[in-house]
């Protein structure tokens, strides 16, 4: 079985900047998304998902990935506004950052629709806390000015690691519910664009 290439999703985003030596790469909101599925009442599981997204690769090696916390969707009224005032506290806390620095492996050469699974380390601020993080995920290249992000294994965040425990539980006593898992699994699928 072949290996998989062990490279940090950094030394990735410096091959996109070295296709593009000239623009910044740009996030396609329209065409990316990002979910996260709760669980409740041990046996019930529920997708939400985020509107708004933004976000960016500068030829300076600087990636982010910004999260418009007020725009959750639940699937229900009364419980977005619930998670955004109990949970995410938008007023206080409006966005959620993902951060990586590129500083290494050129991947300039990635032919058109090709794919490269990667584990990368990076940094999410949330809820006004800032946590070093890893997970793999999957690159590929779609188009000669077109790349997709997604996870290549689940990614599980706890929500404890940033501060929203207590604000678990109180939607969990708001709602009656006997019991709301503190962990979530997260989905997504970014799809960036040269600015040339």
């Amino acid at each position: 079985m072949p290996s998989t290439p062990k490279l940090s999703l950094v030394g990735i985003f410096l091959g996109l900047l070295s296709m593009s030596a000239h623009a910044d790469w740009e996030l396609n909101s329209a065409d990316s998304s990002l979910y996260y599925v709760t669980s409740k009442a041990a046996a019930v599981s529920e997708i939400n998902s985020f509107g708004n997204l933004s976000g960016s690769i500068s030829n300076q090696g600087n990636a982010i990935l910004e999260i418009d916390l007020s725009s959750v969707d639940t699937a229900i009224a009364v419980r977005n506004q619930r998670v955004k005032d109990m949970l995410f506290e938008t007023q206080r806390f409006p966005t959620a950052t993902i951060s990586i620095n590129v500083n290494a492996a050129d991947l300039s050469n990635m032919a058109v629709g090709s794919s490269v699974t990667a584990n990368y380390n990076y940094s999410l601020s949330l809820h006004g806390i800032s946590s070093d993080l890893n997970a793999d995920l999957r690159l590929t290249k779609t188009s000669n000015n077109r790349i997709e992000i997604q996870p290549a294994r689940p990614i599980i965040l706890g929500a404890a690691l940033f501060g929203l425990a207590e604000g678990v539980e109180a939607l969990r006593e708001i709602a009656g519910l006997p019991s709301i898992n503190p962990n979530v699994v997260v989905d997504f699928s970014l799809v960036y664009e040269d600015g040339m």
